[in-house]
């Protein structure tokens, strides 16, 4: 493709920045798995017109560990016994549930996947509020997950009711509390089973009795499958709470057979809520960029933070950030004012964090998430709601995982001049598995921002930014690249 001079020639007024790499000098080699998630949502539904194009989309990121959550805001269609059992009946129906985990697995294409069958039933709590679930799909229950206190307190009853989960999708069938069997023909593998999805949030369940459900649902589940593993916490982003890493990760507060495989937690960066009540709630769109970085960098020093812990507790245990995203601070919005740059923007969050985690030793990092809409959190969307096209938060995760992963080495890299790195953008050079050269840009700004390649060479560029549908590539030839605004970007030197 012919280069195109507007793209690479900066404005006389501009200094460009100066780029810097040592490519002998290896600072960590990458074991991080870059992923999504997508969860049982009602337009993904095989009636929705957007249906087809949306699991085209998730077959072609062809992500390793992609994670598959029903998630509570729909209990008709994550929960497969919405009653409980009496002496004469039982409500187990997978109807709903199953055509999205069989549309799951096939976009999976055979890559290993986890899965989160989040939600235990409203009916196992004696705490709980009643809650009225509506056999209407699209009806959303903020209220349905709730309760502290378990009917059962020895939660035999919460690893009964996954084991035949589990049992219906890997080992064909299940017999349920009456003795009744129920067959699926299913015999799925899953990678990784995670227990529970952010229990310290709604159900803030404490960490010793989450210590309890994991055990109990580990023992019943390993036996179905003794190659998968299991992954544990799954925290929000809203507490982070230290105690809860100190005491899952011991091993004197879990069973003696039981061992921590992986553990997980999430972030979403956020501008400040103005205004609650009103339909404009955000925070001026200009801050937006400021905001979303420096709640990014603050979170990469936690994740250190917690890695030590992680380290001194159960070295050998994986760390999954495995939701990971932005959203405007009104998330629930039925009818969102979202900027168009806000998505690249997002993406360029995304890439940074990613960028940040690599040299931490972080196992996953999974992009929040694959499909959301209005009023279900519609800025973490990957995907347009409206027509199950991507938007250029996909652009950019799909362009991470084109060019980069596990077993890349990451090299000493500066952008800026010595003593003084240009707060404006992050640059990393990386030589991938493969034996390429690649150099990662990315812009945290709202201007353009002109790099001096000059010292790098010439390749390849595919640049993602406010004003792309996918990404190109073109041919860089050296010299000063202009970086667009809110801009991820990929250069593939020559050899």
């Amino acid at each position: 493709m012919a280069q195109d001079q507007s793209l690479l020639a900066p404005p006389t007024h501009a200094p460009a920045v100066p780029v810097d790499i040592a490519w002998d000098e290896i600072i960590a080699t990458s074991n991080t798995v870059l992923t999504t998630h997508l969860w049982a949502a009602p337009p993904l539904r095989r009636e929705s017109p957007i249906h087809d194009r949306a699991f085209a989309a998730l077959r072609d990121l062809k992500a390793d560990y992609a994670r598959f959550l029903p998630w509570f805001s729909h209990p008709v269609l994550s929960v497969p016994a919405l009653e409980a059992p009496t002496k004469a009946t039982t409500s187990w129906d997978f109807a709903q549930l199953d055509p999205f985990v069989e549309d799951f697995m096939a976009a999976a294409e055979g890559r290993p996947v986890v899965a989160n069958f989040a939600t235990i039933p409203h009916w196992m709590f004696t705490n709980a509020d009643h809650v009225e679930v509506s056999r209407d799909v699209d009806t959303i229950h903020w209220d349905y997950e709730q309760g502290t206190d378990f009917r059962d307190d020895t939660l035999a009853e919460v690893a009964d009711y996954f084991f035949r989960i589990a049992s219906w999708y890997i080992a064909g069938g299940f017999t349920d509390e009456l003795g009744v069997r129920h067959e699926s023909g299913h015999h799925y593998r899953f990678a990784y089973w995670e227990v529970l999805c952010e229990p310290d949030l709604n159900r803030r369940m404490p960490p010793e009795v989450y210590t309890r459900l994991y055990d109990a649902v580990v023992q019943r589940l390993r036996t179905l499958d003794p190659d998968m593993r299991f992954v544990g916490l799954s925290l929000s982003h809203v507490h982070h709470d230290p105690e809860y890493f100190w005491h899952f990760l011991d091993p004197a507060n879990h069973a003696p057979d039981i061992s921590v495989d992986a553990f997980s937690y999430h972030f979403y960066a956020s501008p400040e809520i103005v205004n609650p009540f009103g339909a404009e709630g955000n925070a001026d769109h200009s801050t937006w960029r400021s905001t979303f970085f420096a709640q990014a960098d603050a979170f990469v020093e936690h994740v250190a933070y917690i890695r030590s812990i992680a380290n001194r507790l159960a070295p050998d245990a994986k760390t999954f950030l495995n939701e990971i995203g932005t959203y405007p601070a009104d998330v629930m919005n039925a009818a969102p004012k979202i900027p168009e740059h806000y998505w690249a923007l997002s993406g360029s969050v995304h890439a940074y964090l990613w960028a940040r985690v690599l040299p931490l030793g972080i196992d996953l990092l999974g992009v929040a998430e694959f499909m959301d809409y209005p009023g279900m959190i519609p800025g973490t969307s990957l995907i347009d709601w409206e027509s199950g096209e991507p938007n250029a938060r996909y652009d950019v995760t799909k362009l991470l995982l084109d060019h980069f992963g596990p077993g890349d080495r990451l090299l000493e890299t500066s952008a800026g001049y010595p003593g003084f790195p240009d707060a404006r953008v992050h640059v990393q050079a990386m030589r991938t598995h493969d034996g390429s050269r690649k150099l990662l840009m990315i812009s945290k700004w709202d201007e353009p921002v002109h790099l001096d390649l000059t010292s790098v060479g010439a390749g390849v560029l595919e640049q993602i930014h406010t004003t792309t549908a996918g990404s190109a590539n073109e041919r860089f030839a050296g010299g000063t690249l202009h970086l667009r605004p809110h801009a991820t970007a990929v250069l593939t030197l020559d050899n």
